[in-house]
């Protein structure tokens, strides 16, 4: 349910009629996995053709990129996981919706609420994502004069996050033949 509501409430936050669309994948879920992927990729196929794109140095773009990318992938984890109702899920998805009042606080509670979802999934891991999180925010801050347009943003939002990845991932790496650590 976290999923959904964070998918609808930023639409409405955005004033975006297309994350109502979300519906669609919630409920195939409830009827198998397969269908709801493939209605999530194509929600997703929508979204990246209708939302604009804005600059991250813009209160507009950066409240749009984070409120975008982190609620398709907390829908993302419903998708996978199933759907579920607990008390948690209720008091979680409360939270969003009174943090939809104002976007910024939108935009912290779904930052909080995906780091604690993924601490409670995940456990440890949760780190390397806060660490991601931290050298992304403080690159964007640092290059901002050099960094103009909205694919360069991209790139080192990807490029940084793939660095975590590799490092979180490291012991599944060292099994194989090539190192990741060369040893002398």
């Amino acid at each position: 349910m976290i999923g959904l509501m964070a998918a609808l409430l930023t639409g409405i936050v955005l004033k975006q009629w297309v994350f109502a669309l979300a519906v669609i994948p919630y409920l195939l879920r409830l009827k198998g996995r397969n269908p709801a992927l493939i209605a999530f990729y194509a929600y997703v196929m929508v979204i990246a053709l209708t939302v604009p794109g804005e600059s991250l140095y813009t209160h507009s773009g950066l409240v749009s990129a984070v409120s975008v990318s982190v609620s398709t992938f907390l829908l993302l984890d419903e998708v996978l996981r199933g759907v579920k109702l607990d008390r948690v899920e209720l008091i979680i998805s409360g939270i969003l919706l009174v943090s939809a009042v104002y976007d910024y606080a939108f935009v912290a509670a779904l930052v909080g609420v995906s780091i604690y979802l993924a601490y409670l999934r995940f456990g440890r891991v949760v780190y390397y994502l806060l660490g991601w999180f931290g050298v992304s925010s403080l690159a964007l801050y640092l290059l901002g004069d050099t960094l103009p347009d909205r694919v360069a943003q991209s790139f080192v939002i990807i490029g940084l996050g793939l660095i975590f990845l590799l490092l979180a991932e490291r012991k599944d790496v060292e099994f194989l033949e090539v190192r990741l650590l060369e040893e002398e």
